[in-house]
């Protein structure tokens, strides 16, 4: 009798497990699962719900929105080289720990360091509303041409390469020169000393 009920709990886990890798739609060829759709719904219904409670036409959308991620995410996954991939998952890291990373470097930064942080930041949002034209950023390519050498080559890179390096760094210039239009430097002679 025990063996019996053994096989059918086995038989009732098993059945479970199939239905939870279920699959419920496919999109280019990528399954979506039942347990997806179940993670999904719970995540956004904060556990309050399950894929089988939502209404036909909800069931459509959550399988919309899982289609959309896993295409989104394998088409990615595919095309990013692993730099890309790199910076994003630094980013990311970045958002996560934003906090214990910001105390971290309130005690390791000296003053200086935290004040040119903000100041290049502060820099950058404002730069980027600079208008540039082709002309000025062509013309500070020929003049720094040497500076853009591939690594792995020794190559001067080409022109539209390395744009939008060379636009930020016109717009930060420019920022910077009228910015310090508006400052009034006062130069004092030395002062003299005691023979």
């Amino acid at each position: 009798m025990k063996r019996i009920a053994g096989i059918a709990l086995i038989a009732v886990t098993m059945g479970v497990t199939a239905l939870s890798a279920q699959v419920i739609a496919t999109v280019n060829g990528y399954e979506i699962t039942k347990k997806e759709a179940d993670a999904f719904v719970k995540r956004v219904t904060h556990g309050r719900a399950t894929f089988n409670m939502l209404k036909k036409k909800d069931q459509k959308r959550v399988i919309k929105e899982l289609a959309t991620q896993k295409l989104l995410t394998r088409t990615a996954a595919k095309e990013l080289s692993k730099k890309e991939k790199l910076a994003i998952w630094t980013d990311l890291y970045i958002r996560k720990h934003y906090k214990e990373l910001q105390q971290k470097a309130k005690k390791e930064l000296s003053v200086p360091e935290k004040y040119m942080a903000d100041a290049e930041l502060w820099v950058r949002k404002n730069a980027a509303k600079i208008p540039v034209t082709d002309e000025e950023l062509k013309a500070e390519y020929k003049k720094r041409k040497k500076l853009f050498k591939d690594p792995k080559t020794g190559k001067i890179l080409p022109f539209e390469k390395v744009k939008p390096l060379i636009a930020f760094e016109v717009k930060k210039m420019k920022f910077v020169k009228e910015f310090m239009k508006k400052a009034k430097i006062n130069y004092h002679p030395k002062a003299k000393t005691a023979k």
